[in-house]
């Protein structure tokens, strides 16, 4: 076997540096990956919570509650503040609500 002289050493040494370096970051992406909670639905497909949260009345009493007192953008504020839901998402819940 030939003897190796500096350049060849430095040249196997930078492949081999970026071989695991590339395996190490493979690894990292996978852990990091795995230890993301998994969504399914994107946030404003998600169901609105019919669940009191404050109060004794459900979400959709307060909000025709509002309504009927003239306060339609405070029920839509309350809307997006208990489910998350984007503004367009709560305009339509709100406008649903009799």
């Amino acid at each position: 076997m030939p003897n190796l002289g500096p350049t060849e050493l430095v040249i196997i040494g930078l492949i081999l540096i970026l071989f695991f370096g590339g395996i190490i970051t493979a690894l990292v992406l996978l852990v990091r990956r795995s230890s993301r909670p998994a969504t399914f639905l994107p946030h404003s497909a998600q169901p609105p919570s019919a669940t009191p949260r404050r109060g004794g009345a459900d979400l959709a009493s307060r909000v025709h509650d509002l309504k009927t007192s003239g306060r339609a953008e405070q029920a839509v504020l309350l809307v997006r503040g208990e489910t998350g839901m984007t503004e367009p998402d709560a305009r339509r819940f709100v406008d649903a609500v009799g």
